[in-house]
């Protein structure tokens, strides 16, 4: 496919899905900007740092299969508070009806500050992001009309095959997904990001300790309760910042 000028908004934290949309790009001759936001409270920001610098580096030994252009991340902090009322606002009246996790709220406020329009998020086959992206109108429009989500109905596994098809899977195998690694940087196997890796077919990413761990996870489970039963994560949420 021909390239255009035009500059592809995307976020990328150095994890399978977001890669994956990165080189599908490039292979399509795109302009990317990749953006990533750092969150103190997570402990996994220096291993995605470091898998990005170390895909950066694999790209571009690698222009023939992937002529696209990748510019330089744009690197931001979390901030401490969301900025745009009318973000919150609209956040605070869909976790009321469904779980929605608090990033959205944050991206969301982190385009609408810098003036991105339809920012790329690589997230696959999540039936509850598809629902709200899908729900028309207030306040689902004030969060989500700020993105989009290209590879929504893609599996872990077609991107596999995709990238095994292209040649391009070394690359794709440098991803960094664990939000909470071990003290020796291994996947923990208990966080969100490697329940999805394992369910999706992909645990072969994963140590055996790692995946012992996932089956004696705690938390995920209670987060799966509370995705059931918004209004009761509503609640935990307004205690967590005092509404």
């Amino acid at each position: 496919m021909r390239g255009t000028d035009e500059t592809v908004h995307l976020l990328w934290t150095g994890g399978w899905d977001s890669t994956y949309r990165l080189l599908y790009l490039l292979r399509e001759g795109r302009k990317v900007q990749p953006h990533y936001i750092i969150d103190p409270s997570r402990p996994s920001s220096g291993h995605e740092l470091r898998a990005m610098k170390t895909i950066s580096d694999s790209i571009d030994r690698n222009i023939e299969q992937l002529p696209g252009t990748l510019l330089p991340a744009e690197i931001s902090r979390k901030t401490s508070s969301v900025q745009c009322k009318k973000v919150q606002e609209a956040y605070n009246a869909i976790v009321q009806e469904m779980y929605i996790g608090e990033q959205y709220m944050w991206l969301a406020d982190y385009c609408e500050i810098r003036g991105i329009k339809g920012m790329e998020i690589g997230i696959e086959q999540n039936p509850i992001i598809l629902k709200a992206v899908n729900s028309t109108g207030y306040p689902y429009t004030e969060i989500f009309g700020k993105f989009s989500f290209p590879i929504l109905s893609t599996s872990k596994l077609e991107m596999k095959e995709w990238a095994e098809t292209t040649g391009i899977s070394p690359i794709l195998d440098l991803t960094w997904f664990c939000h909470t690694p071990t003290a020796t940087g291994e996947p923990c196997g208990k966080c969100h990001p490697c329940e999805v890796t394992i369910n999706g077919g992909m645990a072969y990413r994963l140590p055996l300790r790692s995946r012992i761990r996932y089956h004696f996870r705690v938390i995920p489970r209670v987060r799966s309760l509370v995705k059931k039963f918004p209004s009761f994560y509503y609640i935990l949420y307004s205690f967590k910042h005092n509404k």
